[in-house]
């Protein structure tokens, strides 16, 4: 977690007021979290912090790309992301039943940022990877077209004829 030290930032050194935070990375942030869905990630996260007295809005900007597997051919293929969501932090003690509300206790002094980049970022990767139309893999189409189980409701079997005679 050492990588990980640069997204901590003391909030009581911070005037009120906005301030921003730019972070630039790549795919050895999720080495900290063991995450190997997607591969070759590249993103931009942009902390907009407005400190306030009795608390603190983040807007968290995510924007980058990734390489993931194309569900249909199973060639690699680039998908952008861009991903926006906002967070309060209010001073005090308390719990909150909506997760974009944080409470901080007064004995803190810092907001460690990765936990909730690397959230937002794993909400952000789409479920399903498909190329656009025409861009996959040609060769692996026409070879699963080639193995795909035929049409076989209509081809007549003796042994269910009979059967179907009873349905009537």
């Amino acid at each position: 977690m050492d990588n990980q030290k640069k997204y901590v930032i003391p909030f009581t050194g911070l005037k009120e007021g906005k301030h921003v935070f730019v972070f630039t990375e790549n795919e050895e942030f999720f080495d900290a979290y063991n995450y190997d869905y997607v591969e070759n990630v590249k993103f931009t996260a942009t902390v907009n912090l407005h400190k306030m007295s009795t608390m603190m809005i983040l807007d968290l900007i995510l924007t980058g790309h990734y390489t993931a597997q194309c569900d249909r051919c199973g060639d690699d293929l680039i998908q952008d992301f861009e991903n926006e969501d906002r967070l309060f932090f209010k001073f005090g003690e308390g719990e909150s039943d909506d997760e974009t509300i944080v409470f901080l206790d007064q004995s803190e002094y810092e907001i460690n940022f990765a936990d909730y980049i690397y959230e937002y970022f794993v909400t952000s990767v789409v479920l399903s990877h498909i190329h656009q139309e025409g861009d996959c893999n040609k060769e692996v189409l026409k070879r699963i077209e080639e193995l795909r189980v035929k049409d076989i409701e209509n081809e007549s079997n003796p042994m269910w004829d009979k059967l179907k005679g009873l349905k009537k």
